[in-house]
């Protein structure tokens, strides 16, 4: 349990840092000063987290610092860790803002954060014995959380509310992980987990695989 779970703290540093550049590129495009790229990249990465445990009463979120404190998510992230992950993340984005021109690589970002945070929250969910809803809830509002935030500050329509397969892609692994780590064990069932999701977001951007979008007919 101790290996898994320090291999589980290596992939939420990955994934606060995907979310927090990816924020940070958003704040950029809105022209928003150094303030607001900071405070972009910082809800982005954080703000799912923070979100789940608000609606799940577990006390103080986690991102917050609180001595002893036991929540869904280890207590490093409560450290000043994570403020300076976002901070050198902000740093790397403007200085090589170019490259996100390229629009994949904001889609490799914003799926290994999207998978990364959906899986690991589902198997601490999963080691903390809840219920099917509520590891799927938990799962889900922390990938998507920081985005639908990030997206209202920046004034867009949240990604999950538009045709994208995002929160579904999230879904979706979080359902594979919860059936496959029975059979499977806990390692392979969280890389498989986080390959399904990673790759169902990557293929339906790259395949332009969308969810209907139900439109308004014109009045006569």
């Amino acid at each position: 349990m101790e290996i898994q779970f320090g291999l589980l703290n290596i992939f939420e540093y990955i994934g606060v840092v995907s979310f927090a550049i990816l924020g940070a590129y958003v704040a950029m495009q809105k022209r928003m000063d150094i303030l607001g790229i900071c405070v972009l990249a910082f809800v982005t990465a954080c703000g799912g987290g923070i979100l789940r445990d608000m609606v799940m009463n577990t006390g103080v979120p986690v991102h917050l610092p609180e001595q002893g404190m036991t929540v869904l998510v280890p207590v490093f992230f409560s450290s000043y860790l994570t403020i300076l992950l976002v901070l050198l993340s902000v740093a790397f984005v403007i200085a090589i803002r170019n490259l996100f021109k390229i629009h994949f690589i904001i889609v490799i970002f914003d799926a290994v954060g999207l998978s990364i945070f959906a899986i690991d929250t589902g198997l601490k969910a999963i080691h903390m014995h809840y219920n099917f809803v509520q590891f799927l809830f938990v799962s889900v509002i922390t990938a998507v959380g920081g985005g639908v935030i990030r997206d209202v500050l920046a004034q867009r329509v949240p990604a999950i509310f538009r045709s994208d397969i995002y929160a579904l892609a999230a879904a979706l692994g979080a359902v594979y992980l919860w059936f496959a780590y029975p059979p499977l064990g806990e390692q392979a069932s969280l890389y498989s987990a986080l390959a399904v999701v990673f790759f169902t977001r990557m293929l339906c951007v790259y395949f332009h695989v969308n969810l209907p979008v139900p439109r308004l007919r014109a009045h006569a």
